[in-house]
């Protein structure tokens, strides 16, 4: 498995933990995320490094 978080789950940011995102999709190692309650769909890209797990 290559990667660490799975498709349709909550992450936040390194920089802004504040900002929570879902993943959407994973392709050649970049997470395709759109950020939580925002309507527009519009999809963030972002390296496994630039993102953090959420801890319920």
């Amino acid at each position: 498995m290559e990667n660490k978080h799975q498709i349709g789950s909550v992450v936040s940011l390194l920089t802004n933990p504040d900002r929570k995102l879902i993943i959407m999709n994973y392709l050649k190692r970049i997470y395709y995320c759109e950020e939580v309650g925002k309507d527009d769909h519009k999809l963030l890209a972002y390296f496994e490094r630039e993102l953090l797990p959420v801890t319920i």
